[in-house]
């Protein structure tokens, strides 16, 4: 891996798996800095949520996922250990990039937590819905946790996120 990475070992259930997921948030992080000149952040800075730096802007840099190509994106309040998720109010970021197949969408960390908010019930801890591997339409506006963890997140859509300000960056190239 290029740098040291904040994931908890205990993440995964092989080492295969751990490589896989580290890989994904990697090459999209690197792909982010090399196409906008953004500037890595510190291993510190990782810890809250801030993947690099661009235009003087803390951003977290959400690698492709399978579900992106599917039209959905995961959003993390609380993480694993039950402490401070991405989209957290008390995370660092101000940004969040998600990668899709052609392009990233980058959108305000704040109008995508209140975005979040608004589309999914009120939060109560007790109504959880705890079950792990959650399809994204089986999690759609829910708040999901994984069994025997402490973390809190819900789906939403490439649609949805587009209805709150956003810039597109196209990377794509065409075929011939």
């Amino acid at each position: 891996m290029s740098r040291d990475r904040t994931y908890n070992s205990q993440w995964y259930t092989n080492d295969k798996r751990k490589e896989h997921c580290l890989s994904i948030a990697e090459d999209g992080e690197e792909l982010f800095r090399t196409l906008t000149g953004a500037i890595q952040g510190t291993f510190n800075e990782d810890l809250s949520h801030i993947d690099c730096f661009w235009n003087g802007k803390a951003v977290d840099v959400k690698g492709l996922k399978p579900m992106h190509s599917k039209g959905y994106v995961l959003i993390e309040m609380i993480n694993t250990w039950g402490t401070t998720g991405w989209c957290a109010k008390n995370s660092k970021a101000e940004y969040i990039a998600f990668q899709f197949p052609e392009y990233f969408i980058i959108v305000s960390k704040q109008d995508l937590r209140e975005l979040t908010i608004l589309l999914c019930p009120p939060f109560n801890e007790q109504e959880v819905y705890r079950k792990n591997f959650v399809k994204p339409s089986e999690g759609l506006y829910k708040w999901v946790g994984r069994d025997f963890k402490k973390d809190i997140f819900t789906y939403i859509t490439l649609e949805d996120l587009k209805t709150i300000n956003h810039e597109i960056l196209n990377y794509a190239t065409t075929r011939t």
